[in-house]
């Protein structure tokens, strides 16, 4: 009980020191009182969204994803933490799972004003991204086609192959190829390059 009281009054700081502006404070004594508390219990997940706000400020974007991960596993539709790890996933660029926090807390709350700005912004870049990766995807199935065609000529293949070098570079395109079936074509093309090799070396030592 003794240390309730206490993770409380941390808490109470942290507030005060968040609202001053001074995030490594506020930090500080929200993990006070986080060290304080139970684990899994709705005290310590408001400890948990409440550093996290903490963290946003500070761009420690990382570490506020993770404190509301840990909020969340406690009240899965915490709005606050839910918001706040919205924020965080934007930030760091991952717009698809950011568009699926905005979408639930809208669902849970239509009412909710500041959610539906992020609602709008993150819908359009989620569906640009659709259609690029749409586009992307395309390309890549054309370039490997040709890539690994051995009936194709040397030229065609090696420029197939090294825009699939440029694709590999682009997030996108290395998303799409980690999904594909390309990697097992790689594969396949290093064995027949792998047993050429072995091959002209035996008729170099004949």
């Amino acid at each position: 009980m003794e240390n309730e009281i206490q993770a409380e009054v941390f808490k109470e700081q942290g507030n005060t020191a968040f609202k001053n502006g001074d995030w490594d404070q506020a930090i500080n004594l929200y993990s006070k009182a986080i060290n304080l508390s139970k684990e899994d219990t709705r005290i310590i997940s408001v400890y948990y969204k409440n550093r996290a706000a903490a963290y946003l400020k500070q761009e420690n974007y990382e570490a506020a994803l993770q404190d509301c991960d840990k909020c969340l596993q406690i009240v899965p539709t915490d709005p606050k933490a839910l918001f706040r790890r919205c924020q965080a996933l934007e930030a760091l660029k991952r717009y698809e799972e950011a568009y699926k926090d905005a979408t639930q807390i809208f669902k849970d709350d239509p009412t909710n004003k500041p959610i539906q700005p992020v609602l709008e912004r993150l819908y359009k870049i989620v569906q640009e991204r659709a259609k690029q990766n749409e586009k992307t995807s395309s390309k890549l199935e054309s370039m490997t086609k040709i890539a690994f065609d051995l009936k194709e000529t040397t030229e065609k293949r090696e420029t197939s192959m090294n825009n699939l070098l440029v694709l590999a570079r682009q997030h996108a395109g290395a998303e799409l190829m980690v999904n594909s079936p390309i990697l097992q074509e790689i594969k396949k093309l290093l064995k027949v390059i792998t047993y050429i090799r072995y091959k002209s070396c035996l008729w170099m030592n004949t």
